[in-house]
């Protein structure tokens, strides 16, 4: 069914304008571990820390969890005697992923104000790294040497890897008077372990809340102790009003005109125009607060207006944190797929203000509102719609005015999670930023299976059977067992529908495993883009080859290579000279054997023109894993070259030489100051090839010519076919 207001309003319940109204429970003083402040003795100092991670965005009856902790929060610290000197430390609330993102927010001994700003400011972003929030409290606080406290409001399990039981062991041992109290905010039975830990093993209480009334009479629990019941005193309590854009969106800083009145008079207790957050005095009783927005960022005659807001709330003997939600006065309505199969695109039926900028998405139910797995936005989403239903004649105008525009349904498929579990579609305001609906989404698992040998040869090919859905986009990849990658580039085969897929396993050998990756559109968000829908294990048997080889060879000569391929699959396999411990082919050296032609396995191959110790390599691919090396030593080529000892300007003359003519051998002539290292730039047009069985050659006067553009120094030089080296030289003089 659809969520719909086509009556103006912003598509909430009458329950979203309650507000939230928490209050700290009647004639209590802090205690946290001292007897009464009736008693000469001052309470201890405490640090609060504040659950700031990224589950914090789930919701409890419609309102963040965040919400509600910092209202509850601020409320307490708010009712806390001047006496009682707090700090405050968050995490997880600047970066995602980080598990050092803890922070003081403010020192113990800060002024009550400064508290309370940090706590508006908070907003959730990242991980769990409870037990060190926990450690960096104690060590500000210098535990082992002053009496203190911890109240630790926390939303779920440690996420960092640490063990939050033996660190409170450790404090409670090392610690003068140290304590942490814990309040467990909508947790598991499973998340309260750890947290139940901390609490018992430094003496300290753990409350659970499930929801805003509990979480404000968990924390009054935990640091407040009732000194005297009875009748409320009428003393005057502080309010603080603090109004939101609908129920949980961003607080509203500015352009606010409130209005509180008595429920019991209807007398005006307070007003103020253009604030934001507001503080009074008030004596117990109920109360109506109306706010009204004139900050309203949008021109739009559709949607222009000022924007009201109103929460009752009571007074009792406490000070309270009371939230406006400021309605938009905007019709919206949201209609969704209740469910799909994992990596499924999800459609969604919308109406509302897609002329402001809104954005349709997926979501997971902890997502902040800046947040989301895939999201379409909702104006371009509309145009689309309009353009394919009037290229296919489809009559879309919902509401009967005879045009197409925001009042009507639009339609779109945005993609799915990848991963079964609950989510959410949400339609969302991108300005101000603001989620004016959302509608529960179940993914459901599918079934996928894989069907392989147990045991391959390294870089052989297999064929891998697979049953599922079929997707495009689709593939299967091979991966060390238990590997915490998703899958290894290069070892991937996508996959055809209907049919098996033809896999070529790694180079080394050890314990793998195939697994089916679903593959769904392109998305930032952790995890989802490629997910592993099935895996069964494969075991990479090694395989073997040998080489006979001369073990000495002349500088740039052929030689003869004989070996023993692994079994059938070696067409893709290169033989190499390369140096000793080198890991990849020499690009002067080497031979595909693709190449050979002969049953034996024999074939040729040209070794480096550089002197040295060398070995022959037998590379496995792909994945280019040497198998077998022999070792070879090359030695330098023989050569001479003459040339007479002067020679003029344009005139034609010969030069003498002898060596072996390997293929590509040259006599090129060049200034007598040119780098050795750059024989690569000079070609036989700067001279000629050497030839098998002759011992001289002429240089024309054309070449001469074009050779030698000033008289000077000159040598004459026998390089080497392969890699350029200097292999004789002989020194002339260019005259006039």
């Amino acid at each position: 069914m659809m969520m719909s207001n086509r009556s103006g309003t912003s598509g909430l319940t009458s329950g979203l304008m309650m507000g939230t109204c928490l209050t700290i429970a009647t004639g209590l003083t802090l205690v946290l571990g001292a007897p009464t402040l009736a008693q000469d003795k001052a309470p201890k100092d405490t640090i609060l820390i504040l659950d700031a991670s990224g589950s914090m965005w789930g919701q409890i009856d419609g309102i963040n969890k965040i919400v509600i902790a910092k209202d509850t929060v601020e409320s307490l610290v708010r009712g806390l005697p001047a006496e009682q000197r707090l700090g405050m430390v968050a995490y997880g609330h600047r970066k995602e992923g980080d598990c050092s993102d803890i922070e003081t927010l403010a020192d113990v001994g800060a002024d009550r104000d400064t508290v309370i700003k940090q706590i508006r400011n908070l907003s959730p972003k990242g991980k769990t790294p409870l037990t060190k929030s926990v450690q960096h409290s104690a060590e500000a606080l210098n535990y082992t040497k002053n009496a203190a406290n911890i109240i630790l409001v926390s939303d779920g399990l440690e996420t960092c890897e640490a063990d939050p039981c033996a660190l409170a062991r450790t404090l409670e041992e090392n610690g003068l008077d140290f304590t942490v109290h814990v309040v467990g905010f909508d947790v598991t039975e499973e998340e309260r372990k750890g947290l139940v830990c901390i609490a018992e093993e430094t003496g300290g209480q753990f409350m659970s809340a499930d929801n805003a009334e509990q979480l404000t009479e968990a924390l009054t629990q935990v640091a407040m102790a009732e000194i005297e019941a009875g009748e409320p005193t009428g003393v005057p309590q502080v309010v603080s009003l603090k109004a939101t854009i609908l129920k949980g969106g961003p607080d509203i800083q500015k352009d606010l005109n409130w209005t509180v009145v008595s429920n019991e008079t209807g007398e005006t207790v307070f007003e103020a125009e253009n604030a934001g957050y507001v503080d009074f005095e008030v004596t117990p009783g109920t109360y109506r607060a109306t706010a009204v927005w004139t900050g309203w960022p949008h021109d739009n005659d559709r949607y222009s207006s000022d924007k009201t807001g109103q929460a009752e709330f009571v007074i009792d003997t406490a000070p309270t944190v009371v939230t406006v939600p400021i309605d938009l006065d905007i019709p919206f309505g949201l209609e969704a797929d209740q469910s799909v199969a994992e990596g499924q695109p999800v459609t969604v039926t919308w109406f509302g203000p897609d002329d402001l900028s809104t954005t349709i998405s997926t979501n997971a139910l902890d997502d902040s509102p800046r947040r989301s797995i895939y999201f379409s936005p909702g104006q371009r989403a509309r145009d689309a719609y309009e353009k394919a239903a009037t290229a296919d004649g489809i009559d879309i105008d919902t509401n009967g005015d005879g045009t197409f525009d925001q009042s009507d349904e639009a339609q779109t498929r945005i993609g799915g999670p990848t991963i079964p579990g609950e989510y959410e579609v949400r339609y969302t305001l991108n300005e101000p930023r603001v989620i004016l609906a959302r509608l529960p989404l179940t993914v459901t698992d599918t079934d996928y299976m894989l069907a392989a040998p147990d045991t391959v040869a390294a870089a052989s090919e297999f064929s891998v059977d697979w049953t599922g859905p079929y997707n495009r986009d689709d593939f299967l990849t091979i991966i060390e067992k238990d590997s915490e990658d998703v899958f290894r580039r290069g070892f991937t085969s996508r996959t055809v529908e209907g049919e098996a897929v033809t896999m070529t396993a790694p180079a080394e050998p050890g314990d793998y495993e195939i697994r089916y990756i679903l593959t769904n559109g392109y998305t930032l968000y952790p995890g989802m883009q490629r997910v592993v829908q099935a895996s069964i294990p494969i075991k990479v048997e090694d395989i073997g080859a040998s080489i006979t080889a001369p073990e000495r060879a002349v500088g740039g000569s052929t030689i003869r290579i004989e070996i023993d391929t692994p079994g059938d699959d070696w067409a893709d396999d290169t033989v190499s000279v390369i140096e000793p411990g080198a890991v990849k082919t020499n690009a002067d050296a080497r031979y595909a054997l693709y190449r050979v032609q002969t049953d034996t396995g024999a074939f040729d191959i040209r070794v480096p023109a550089i002197a040295g110790d060398y070995v022959i390599a037998y590379f496995l691919n792909p994945g280019s894993r040497v198998l077998t090396r022999q070792p070879i030593t090359i030695t330098q080529a023989e050569a001479d070259v003459s040339a007479p000892d002067t020679v003029k300007m344009g005139t034609a003359f010969s030069v003498a030489y002898s060596g072996d003519a390997f293929s590509g051998d040259r006599i090129i002539i060049c200034p007598a100051d040119t780098p050795d290292n750059k024989m690569w730039q000079w070609g036989a047009n700067y001279g000629f090839f050497v030839q098998d069985g002759e011992t001289s050659g002429l240089i024309s006067e054309t070449k001469a010519a074009r050779i030698f553009k000033t008289p000077g120094a000159y040598e004459v030089r026998y390089i080497s076919g392969t890699q350029n080296v200097v292999l004789a030289r002989d020194a002339f003089t260019v005259t006039e």
